[in-house]
């Protein structure tokens, strides 16, 4: 284990980063994430760069990004997380109906996604199962994912 690695798990919390270009957002992920035992906000921005650079400062166990940044949005961003960091987890945190950008999302790298209109729980749900190594996202598009991977199987020839 690196001593980054140490750092973060020194107090046995896992280190989340919020990216949100809205502040009250940030503000109200933080409180709910904060006050969970396992969990903690090392660190925020409201941006592009700004996401870049407090990754780059903060090394967090994780990231939550919003689809919708202003400038360059969300999937630009994780996009950048995968080149740079690899395998860094990240939840895609979207105001926008799942079943237009979910698997785009998930095709793009993302570990999960969550609908800003979810409920508290189910985001929390989602931060700890991405954080154990497994991919987040609600039933229905699992259902949707599953059911486009089975239509577009190659089918047996009749014999």
């Amino acid at each position: 284990m690196s001593g980054q690695d140490l750092e973060n798990t020194a107090d046995g919390k896992s280190r989340i980063i919020l990216v949100d270009d809205h502040p009250i957002v940030r503000h109200g992920l933080t409180l709910l994430i904060n006050r969970e035992a396992d969990l903690v906000v090392c660190g925020e921005a409201g941006d592009y760069e700004g996401a870049l650079n407090t990754i780059e400062s903060d090394r967090p166990d994780m990231v939550i990004v919003d689809i919708s940044l202003s400038g360059q949005d969300g999937l630009q961003l994780l996009k950048q997380i995968r080149r740079k960091y690899g395998a860094l987890p990240v939840l895609i945190l979207s105001m926008h109906d799942e079943s237009l950008y979910a698997e785009r999302a998930l095709q793009a790298g993302a570990n999960g996604y969550v609908m800003k209109q979810d409920a508290s729980e189910r985001v929390l749900k989602a931060i700890r199962r991405i954080l154990a190594g497994e991919t987040y996202v609600s039933e229905s598009i699992r259902r949707r994912i599953q059911q486009r991977a089975e239509s577009e199987a190659p089918q047996a020839p009749v014999t």
